[in-house]
């Protein structure tokens, strides 16, 4: 009983409304009708085709009902009601937009434009079918898309067409593009706030940190509670290092903004402002707290747990320091070249620092690890000997100052052997193999005390590095 009278209450709302209407009274009609469909009556299957037999030569009518049943994701329907307007009237543009916006609820691309192609040339001053043609376009044919837009600037001057042409661009992350065509609009203030969103996005992508610093500043006078824009420009002052800047700009995103959602890389940039300020306390809480947000995520964990590391060796908290670098590694099967670089590059400053602090046991222990780390990397990456040669030798003449148990001679010998080999050395190359001579000679004269051998390889030196002094001396002894 409940149930008929809800019908019976949504057929005399159409009906009884209908015969005191003007025929010509579209509005009012579209109103009344849209109303019905949109509250589903149990009858709506029967009341839409009453509709379509109504209204079968008012095409205006018929549209505006097949896009009351779109929007209710009633595609039969939406295309009965279209395909009647364009019975009645095959060049009704509204109708073919329509028709467009069916085809894309049903990814059909192709059609969807060729309808969009049909509105853009019976309206031709009708921006919807040019912007709408242009967003299927926009993945295959971003350039083209742009085109049509400008097409529309002939035709309607007084369109915003840099806008979405930005926003073309946008989508098809064209951000140099997309920057450009924001760029021409006089008014950023004017422009959507979502196109504002892009265009401040854009220039921050693309390095352009002052200039999306200014865009945010611009939308930011029109609604300074902005989340997105309050976001961008604290961004951009973090990567600037301008650390006073973008801590106020966090503050008005944690604290001044409407509608934040605080995602994980917001506590990212907040820990390295932190870092920045020496705020060390302070960034370790705001990285664990993107550590949080990104769990599953072993990419950017990876990169967090590094800053945590660098903080914790800041602060002189060394086990962690460590720790939380060991922890980033642990993300891949195998520790990337640049990983195992990190950890040896790690334990050498920490071993600097405990020698600094009269701390010979703790940086002796350092040293080693570090030894130990540029060995595992040799045999993950044999390509990289040379660097692994040189940078154990490094470590290795710091445990040995003196020269005396000759822990560095091997790993230099090795280098040098590798390098003379070479035709064409690059600078950095050079450089090894001089610091490599330079501890042969030392070590032939001194320890050896074989002023052949260390005349020999002072020859060499002077050969790549004629004004070393240490070289000249053992050479005219």
């Amino acid at each position: 009983m409940k149930s008929f009278k809800y019908v019976l209450m949504g057929a005399l709302l159409f009906g009884a409304a209908a015969p005191v209407m003007a025929q010509d009274d579209n509005k009012a009609i579209i109103d009344q009708a849209v109303s019905v469909i949109k509250s589903k009556p149990a009858n709506l299957k029967d009341q839409v085709k009453d509709f379509a037999k109504k209204y079968k030569k008012n095409a205006e009518v018929l549209t505006a009902l097949g896009k009351a049943c779109l929007e209710e994701k009633d595609t039969a329907n939406a295309r009965v009601f279209a395909d009647q307007a364009l019975a009645r009237d095959s060049k009704y543009a509204q109708a073919w937009l329509l028709k467009g916006d069916i085809a894309v609820s049903q990814n059909n691309g192709g059609a969807a434009a060729t309808a969009y192609q049909n509105a853009m040339y019976f309206d031709p001053k009708e921006p919807e079918g040019y912007y709408k043609y242009a967003m299927v376009q926009r993945g295959v044919d971003p350039a083209g898309a742009a085109q049509v837009l400008e097409d529309l600037r002939q035709q309607r001057p007084d369109y915003p067409v840099d806008q979405l042409i930005g926003h073309i661009f946008y989508n098809a992350q064209n951000f140099e593009k997309a920057a450009e065509a924001f760029a021409k609009v006089a008014d950023v203030t004017k422009m959507k706030p979502e196109y504002i969103t892009e265009f401040a996005t854009a220039t921050w992508l693309l390095g352009q940190r002052e200039k999306s610093i200014e865009v945010c500043k611009a939308g930011l006078t029109v609604n300074p509670r902005k989340a997105a824009w309050n976001r961008i420009a604290f961004y951009d002052y973090t990567d600037l290092k301008k650390t006073d800047e973008a801590l106020a700009y966090a503050d008005k995103l944690f604290n001044a903004s409407d509608s934040a959602h605080f995602i994980a890389e917001d506590y990212t940039y907040y820990g390295t402002a932190m870092q920045q300020a020496k705020r060390w306390d302070d960034a370790v809480q705001a990285y664990e707290k993107a550590l949080k947000l990104n769990e599953g995520n072993n990419k950017q964990m990876g990169i967090i747990n590094k800053n945590l590391s660098d903080v914790y060796l800041q602060k002189g908290d060394y086990d962690n320091a460590v720790a939380f670098l060991e922890k980033s590694m642990a993300g891949s099967d195998k520790p990337t070249m640049d990983q195992l670089d990190n950890l040896g590059s790690l334990y050498t400053e920490i071993a600097s620092k405990k020698l600094k602090a009269n701390d010979k046991a703790g940086s002796d222990e350092a040293f080693k690890n570090a030894d130990q780390v540029y060995g595992r990397m040799l045999e993950a990456y044999p390509n990289y000997a040379n660097y692994c040669n040189y940078m154990r030798g490094q470590i290795n003449a710091n445990l040995d100052p003196d020269s005396k148990a000759g822990l560095a001679k091997p790993y230099y010998e090795a280098l040098v052997k590798s390098l003379e080999a070479k035709a064409e050395k690059q600078n950095s190359e050079i450089a090894m193999l001089k610091q490599a001579y330079l501890y042969l000679i030392v070590y032939d004269f001194n320890v050896l005390q074989d002023k052949v051998a260390a005349k020999a390889v002072a020859e060499k030196l002077l050969v790549i590095d004629p004004e070393n002094s240490v070289a000249k001396q053992v050479k005219d002894m």
